[in-house]
């Protein structure tokens, strides 16, 4: 409402700044004796200001859009050897589909004492729907569970409601991460036999149907091997709840 009521404001300036040196200059002839340039300098300073100031944001904005897109094709080297190698088995390849993102601000957590959550100010009239993921320049942020026409609702990657798959960048090990409700995370299912190391970087699998594959979820912190099937495993998210102000939101494959 506030970037809204901001806009408006400007607008509103330039039109004014627009017709104050369009009346000048058809008062030109009638105040010839005077010269009137020093009135309308700093208005055309004005205009020129604020046209600049719009171009800026506009530019920025498409910058934005352009970052998060390199963000989501990027891969590791390693990655992309294990791709080739599966390509390379592959006779009949159909091109590899991009995800379309939307840049949105966050405007206030959730008031849900229970849930771990932020609003931002994007919502179902700009294509936003439930379990659309939401991710940062660092990583992985969240998903969508609720929308209004001009908000959405994030559950962040640390809720304890909140789970997604993954794999071990260095060994190729698959299992879940869930939040905890603190800042830290836990990776379930790995088998007490796997290797896994302190310091090993998780990313998404794509194989829970939600997340697209590669996306940085955060990095083994601490590595427990008790009696059971699985270890126990602390990892720390790339990105902290406490530092979101602005989220991409995956829409679509294109």
């Amino acid at each position: 409402m506030i970037k809204k009521t901001t806009i408006l404001i400007v607008i509103g300036i330039c039109l004014v700044c627009f017709f104050l040196i369009s009346y000048q200059s058809k008062r030109a002839i009638s105040f010839n004796k005077f010269d009137v340039s020093p009135l309308i300098s700093p208005l055309q300073y004005l205009k020129n200001f604020f046209v600049e100031l719009y171009s800026f944001r506009e530019e920025n904005k498409k910058l934005k859009q352009q970052l998060y897109q390199m963000i989501l094709e990027q891969k590791s080297y390693y990655e992309l050897i294990q791709e080739n190698r599966k390509l390379k088995e592959l006779l009949n390849l159909k091109e590899k589909k991009k995800e379309v993102v939307t840049i949105a601000k966050v405007i206030r957590t959730g008031s849900n004492r229970f849930l771990k959550t932020l609003w931002i100010d994007k919502g179902s009239e700009d294509g936003i729907k439930t379990d659309m993921p939401a991710i940062t320049l660092n990583g992985l942020a969240g998903k969508v569970i609720s929308t209004s026409p001009h908000f959405s609702e994030i559950l962040l990657l640390t809720d304890t409601n909140f789970s997604v798959a993954v794999r071990v960048e260095r060994t190729r090990s698959e299992g879940i991460v869930s939040g905890t409700g603190t800042n830290m995370c836990i990776l379930k299912y790995i088998p007490v036999e796997e290797d896994i190391m302190v310091g090993d970087r998780l990313i998404t699998s794509g194989t829970d149907g939600i997340f697209p594959e590669g996306i940085k979820v955060g990095v083994v912190k601490k590595i427990e091997k008790k009696k059971g099937f699985f270890q126990n495993i602390d990892v720390v998210p790339y990105q902290s709840d406490l530092t979101i102000e602005e989220v991409a939101i995956i829409k679509s494959l294109i």
